[in-house]
C-alpha cells in the first residue's frame, strides 16, 4: 500500500444506477479495508431496499438532502451530516428536492467499490 492524493475532481468516474461515482480511494488502493467515493446523485433518485453483505456504509453529505431508512428506523440527512449503515442491515434512500446531492460514500470492508467499477459504465478514458 503506497501514499496517494487524488485532487479535487481526480479519480475515475462510473455511471450507476443513476448515480455517477467517482473512486477516491478503492479496496485495491487499501488492500480491502475501505472504499471511498465520491457520488452525486440527481433529484429524484430512489435507492430501493438492499443489503450490503459483510460491509458497512457511510455517507458523509456533502450538498442537497437525502431520505432514508435502515432497518425500522427512518432519517433525514442534510450537507454536514453523517449517516452510518451496518452491514447486513435492509436500508435504502432517495434523493429529496428539487437539486442533486453529492456525498462521500465511504465501505468497508471494500466491496461495493469494486461492484460500481464491475458493473458501471466507465465515463473516463
Amino acid at each position: 500500500m503506497s501514499f496517494f492524493v487524488r485532487p479535487v475532481g481526480e479519480g475515475e468516474r462510473y455511471e450507476f444506477d443513476g448515480t455517477t461515482f467517482t473512486v477516491k480511494a478503492s479496496g485495491a488502493d487499501t488492500e480491502g479495508r475501505v472504499g471511498v467515493m465520491e457520488q452525486s446523485a440527481p433529484a429524484g433518485l430512489t435507492v430501493p431496499a438492499h443489503t450490503h453483505e459483510g460491509e458497512d456504509e457511510m455517507f458523509y453529505v456533502l450538498d442537497g438532502e437525502l431520505r432514508g431508512f435502515c432497518g425500522d428506523e427512518r432519517w433525514t440527512a442534510s450537507a454536514g451530516a453523517f449517516i452510518f449503515l451496518p452491514r447486513d442491515v435492509v436500508h435504502g434512500f432517495e434523493v429529496v428536492g428539487d437539486h442533486p446531492a453529492r456525498a462521500l460514500t465511504i465501505v468497508g470492508p471494500a466491496r461495493f467499490d469494486r461492484l460500481v467499477v464491475e458493473q458501471g459504465r466507465r465515463l473516463d478514458p
